[in-house]
């Protein structure tokens, strides 16, 4: 889901910014380019709150 989520929101982003600067803008960079952030942004907020609870930590 977060793929889906982070592809979406990446299109989105890149044609306001591409609208913005007056800029060309490939939607499949764009694309893929948020897939990959909101992959790292799900492991990193999972980790992040795993070590912030000792006692719950998963093995």
């Amino acid at each position: 889901m977060a793929i889906i989520w982070g592809g979406i929101l990446g299109m989105l982003l890149g044609y306001i910014g591409g609208q913005l600067e007056a800029a060309p803008i490939s939607f499949l960079n764009a694309a893929i380019i948020g897939a990959v952030f909101a992959v790292l942004a799900a492991n990193i907020v999972y980790t992040i709150t795993d070590k912030a609870n000792p006692r719950r930590q998963s093995k």
